[in-house]
């Protein structure tokens, strides 16, 4: 009988001894995953700081879209396939007072961005790249007209809500 219990004492121990080594191992490996999440994290920090981005309101803010209504309306020069090219615009930023400086500034980005569109073709803008184009050239419209009438630049894309050419 004694011996009976010196046995279970010695695999209550042993049970005891694998359970407190399991535990170590997995503080030791959360510790480890931390550490290098930080790592790499902080490198991707460094990255984009070295890139003179922003990266506390890049990383941290949600985009912010905002309609450019109504619609456009263009007529092409020379028509000889369509006419007219009708396009709905959304934007979008990070910073809430580039959308501020949208709606404040909108019909001097709205003249802009005719202005742009009216130079554009019908042969152009019935293809996939003529219009991913014209969609990098607006944005980089807009946030010269915010920069040029003291608004705050900041839009990051513009995408067409609907895109008809006749």
């Amino acid at each position: 009988m004694a011996e009976q219990a010196e046995n279970q004492g010695k695999k209550g121990n042993s049970t005891m001894i694998i359970v407190i080594v399991a535990i170590a191992v997995s503080i030791v490996l959360s510790v480890g995953i931390a550490a290098g999440m930080m790592v790499f994290l902080k490198g991707d920090d460094q990255t984009a700081a070295a890139d003179g981005e922003d990266t506390e309101t890049v990383a941290s803010e949600p985009p912010i879209y905002h309609s450019m209504d109504p619609k456009f309306v263009v007529s092409f020069r020379n028509p000889k396939h369509a006419r007219f090219m009708q396009f709905s615009l959304e934007v979008m930023a990070r910073d809430r007072d580039v959308i501020e400086d949208i709606k404040k500034h909108s019909p001097a980005i709205r003249s802009s961005l005719l202005l742009l569109v009216d130079n554009q073709d019908s042969e152009t803008m019935t293809t996939r790249e003529g219009k991913e184009k014209l969609l990098e050239k607006m944005t980089a419209d807009i946030n010269q007209t915010l920069e040029r009438i003291g608004g705050k630049s900041g839009v990051e894309a513009a995408y067409y809500n609907s895109f008809v050419i006749q």
